[in-house]
């Protein structure tokens, strides 16, 4: 037997991506380069460690047993070598990390700061999207970890809670001054508003609010993006009801302003999530912990409007 870490960690690689070809991209190889190094490690082991279909790659049994031996080994070796050079013991890597658009402005300066800070050995890469497309590369294995709204509504992944965000009205300055300080959802459906469309959560659970009221929305723009939507409000054609973290530079600049909506609670969880089935290498969970600590901290400094996981909500 002749298994070598490259092996293993091209292995790791294909496991958490779900793909020969997205892996080879990952690390910067050729895909008949790699994928002649997993039949060689099969041959190996006298096993099949994935199942290759239309849509990319999933561990077997096999491939299971070895996946968690194989990210121990490997943060072991890298931990070997640190401490044969004398040098501190911290956890390093590539890590991909996904953010949904509503809160990546906000998370994403102090974030990389913090693993700067703390975790220099891990390459952390961001990217942002819409809660469906975050939740898809997650779900696909193009990012280890997520942060996204609603993970209750995810299958067969492992979550931590971040925050819980309450939504507001959000209007331009000038029409706003002439809205009371608190609204009740039965004004706020009355108004022309903008939002994303119905595949999103944020639109789904303005939609429940609505149906428990026995409302119908008067959605005059579906608008798929924060950007979007902060700019029809501010142009005066339209009302939104948002997370206020969507709209964070905007309120600041008073070129929008909110108001507090009475009634159905329109709320949703931030947390951060992975596959139940592919563990969390030590990089991966560095900054899985990292971003925790930083959401919270963040919350109780007024930086992120919301409550923390099992906390009441703080009027603003």
């Amino acid at each position: 037997m002749n298994i070598t870490l490259r092996q293993l960690r091209y292995f790791v690689e294909i496991a958490q991506s779900r793909s020969f070809s997205r892996a080879a991209e990952h690390l910067s190889i050729a895909q008949p380069a790699l994928s002649q190094n997993i039949s060689a490690l099969e041959e190996d082991l006298e096993v099949v460690l994935f199942k290759r279909h239309a849509r990319g790659a999933e561990l077997s049994p096999a491939g299971r047993l070895l996946f968690d031996k194989a990210v121990d080994l490997l943060a072991r070796t890298d931990a070997l070598k640190e401490q044969v050079a004398g040098r501190d013991v911290r956890p390093s890597g590539a890590v991909r990390l996904s953010i949904a658009g509503s809160i990546a402005g906000l998370l994403v300066a102090p974030l990389l700061r913090a693993m700067a800070e703390s975790f220099p050995g891990i390459e952390l890469t961001v990217r942002e999207g819409m809660s469906s497309e975050v939740r898809a590369q997650v779900e696909s294995g193009q990012a280890q970890l997520a942060a996204v709204p609603s993970p209750s509504e995810l299958q067969g992944m492992e979550s931590l809670p971040l925050f819980e965000e309450r939504f507001m009205l959000f209007g331009a300055a000038a029409s706003m001054r002439r809205k009371p300080a608190q609204m009740s959802f039965e004004q706020v459906a009355a108004l022309p508003l903008a939002e994303p469309d119905g595949a999103h959560d944020l639109r789904k659970i303005i939609e429940r609010a609505a149906s428990a009221t026995g409302r119908r929305l008067d959605v005059r723009y579906e608008l798929n993006s924060p950007a979007m939507l902060i700019g029809v409000v501010r142009e005066g054609l339209a009302f939104s009801i948002m997370p206020p973290s969507a709209c964070h530079d905007a309120v600041l600049a008073k070129a929008i302003a909110g108001r507090p909506v009475a009634g159905p609670a329109l709320t949703r969880v931030q947390a951060v999530v992975w596959p139940r089935d592919r563990p969390l290498a030590p990089a991966a969970e560095a900054v899985r912990d990292t971003l925790v600590t930083l959401v919270h901290g963040m919350v109780r400094d007024g930086r992120l409007h919301g409550s923390l996981p099992g906390a009441s909500h703080k009027k603003k």
